[in-house]
């Protein structure tokens, strides 16, 4: 089991540590942050999740039974009004942990804080065409496809897709 909690600044060292060169950053992160990951661009997202009804949220995922940080996972456009939502930059961090099922239940906890807390409606969240893995695990919980983009993103010599799945609350399958 695992559970969600308030990611800090304390924990920057770690998530920095988890992304390994420049192709992982921009697979997990879109172009939200740029090569070499630092305390600085974490800080200025770690500024939006402030406030009363922030419209971002990060969390670090811990192993309950273990106690040790094993990943990361952010709710971001988080719209109060039209009660919508999007998950963003998911990661089981320690590559000894992914391919045991943490991603599902990360997302799981993710979507269960979104609706039951927050009382979104709807969640988005967009990946790479070629990331197989995780299109399975979205789809698994509910997620269906809404939107294929094509060329959205360039890292060297390759041109990456972009899908956005949806998941509406009373969609979700139960976990």
């Amino acid at each position: 089991m695992i559970e969600l909690k308030q990611f800090h600044r304390e924990d920057f060292s770690r998530l920095i540590q988890w992304v390994p060169n420049a192709r992982f950053l921009s697979r997990w992160a879109g172009t939200n942050y740029v090569w070499p990951l630092d305390t600085q661009q974490l800080s200025a997202t770690l500024e939006r999740t402030y406030g009363l009804r922030p419209p971002h949220y990060m969390f670090k995922v811990v192993d309950s039974g273990t106690g040790e940080s094993i990943g990361h996972i952010e709710l971001v456009q988080v719209d109060y009004v039209k009660r919508t939502g999007h998950i963003g930059r998911v990661l089981v961090g320690p590559v000894e942990c992914r391919g045991r099922g943490y991603g599902k239940q990360i997302l799981s906890k993710l979507i269960a804080f979104a609706f039951s807390e927050l009382g979104l409606k709807t969640l988005t969240i967009n990946v790479f065409d070629f990331n197989k893995v995780a299109i399975a695990c979205y789809t698994s919980i509910g997620f269906r496809q809404v939107e294929f983009k094509k060329n959205v993103q360039q890292f060297g010599n390759e041109t990456w897709n972009q899908m956005l799945l949806q998941l509406n609350r009373t969609e979700g399958k139960t976990i």
